[in-house]
């Protein structure tokens, strides 16, 4: 009886693995985008030894890519006090609108626009991981918003 319980617990793990490397990398990109910010979440979909190249740069390794997430969406501090009565509310920022996604072999893409900001990415997607994701970028990213205004 423990032969067989240990049999049916092995087939599910090894079901569940081939499951999550079953996943497209459309669908890898789409799970990546929806993640709404959730930086463990989009860090889940990395290769170990995984490079961002981004504005010129490589960013290679989860560690240094979690610092780039963490620069992205930064944590409001706890306790942080509300904007003062009466002060002029900040304008909103432009937000990000996925345009397209699909794929071509093992590699992802994506489209999105912000503001007069245009950007591709490109995902290389192996086992069920981001290898290396590549972003090309064009057009402005839309200004700050000025004090008051």
């Amino acid at each position: 009886m423990l032969r067989y319980v240990a049999g049916a617990m092995g087939a599910l793990l090894l079901a569940g693995a081939a499951q999550a490397a079953a996943l497209t990398p459309t669908e890898i990109v789409n799970r990546h985008t929806g993640a709404g910010g959730d930086i463990d979440k989009i860090m889940a979909d990395y290769a170990d030894d995984a490079v961002v190249l981004q504005a010129g740069r490589a960013v290679q390794g989860k560690a240094e890519i979690r610092k780039l997430f963490e620069r992205m969406f930064p944590k409001k501090p706890e306790g942080a006090a509300a904007a003062p009565a009466g002060a002029a509310p900040a304008a909103p920022r432009p937000e990000m609108k996925v345009t397209r996604v699909w794929e071509e072999g093992d590699v992802g893409f994506m489209t999105w626009e912000m503001g007069p900001m245009k950007t591709t990415e490109e995902f290389i997607v192996r086992d069920g991981k981001i290898q290396v994701q590549a972003l090309f970028m064009s057009g402005a990213p839309a200004p700050a918003p000025r004090p008051g205004a």
